[in-house]
């Protein structure tokens, strides 16, 4: 089972939803992937016909747990990160990511592999790992989803990336007012696609799937480790 007090997984008709509950921040430990990362499984295996992930609390998610983190219980297996992406890009089913807040460091790689994103008009994404020591973490995935000129910007400078402006350039599917009705809207349209034959959605899923691939995307998680300083000087803090 699912421990409510970091991510739950409901059905709500043909549509799965996936909560991130870990409030106020969302943030991530080993023991949060363990159910994050058991959620999308279970996504994988049911009936769904499409999956929406939110989050509760102030943020979507504010990067990692620095303060207090938890390891994941013993005989537990954490997929690392790579692996963790080509989880949610398997589940083939229309996905959307309903995002509010920060979606912060390690928060954005949740985010990305959604075929999907819907936003509040006030989100944001950021990553101040510049700031802590270490700069190609992430950089070589930013520049995947946002350009090299936009993630340059965000990890140089450690500052907000507006969803509006991700929203201009496609990124971003769609806006909303606040956390309500991106909420509610999410879920009518997850509802609307769910109508929709599976196995067509499928096939237009992996079609598109397929041809960023031919474009070079599967070079950007599989040789992760390759884009990493080898030993790069690590100065933790807690991010404002």
């Amino acid at each position: 089972m699912l421990e409510p007090s970091h991510v739950r997984y409901v059905r709500d008709g043909d549509v799965g939803v996936i909560t991130l509950a870990r409030q106020p921040l969302n943030t991530y430990d080993g023991a949060f992937h363990v159910d994050f990362q058991e959620a999308w499984r279970e996504a994988k295996r049911d009936d769904s016909k499409a999956v929406v992930m939110l989050a509760a609390g102030r943020h979507f998610c504010a990067g990692a747990e620095l303060k207090d983190p938890k390891p994941a219980p013993d005989g537990a297996t954490v997929l690392p990160a790579p692996e963790e992406i080509r989880l949610i890009k398997s589940v083939m089913k229309p996905t959307i990511a309903a995002v509010h807040g920060g979606c912060i460091g390690g928060g954005q790689r949740m985010v990305w592999p959604c075929d999907l994103i819907f936003c509040t008009e006030d989100a944001f994404f950021r990553d101040p790992t510049a700031s802590m020591g270490i700069g190609g973490i992430q950089s070589h995935l930013h520049t995947w989803f946002y350009g090299p000129r936009l993630a340059k910007e965000m990890i140089y400078s450690g500052g907000r990336l507006p969803a509006r402006r991700l929203y201009q350039l496609g990124q971003v599917n769609r806006l909303y007012p606040d956390v309500e009705t991106l909420h509610s809207e999410a879920m009518a349209f997850a509802h609307d696609v769910a109508k929709q034959n599976p196995a067509a959605l499928r096939q237009a899923k992996r079609a598109a799937d397929i041809t960023m691939d031919i474009q070079g995307q599967h070079y950007v998680t599989s040789r992760m480790d390759e884009l990493l300083d080898e030993f790069p000087q690590l100065k933790l803090r807690m991010i404002d």
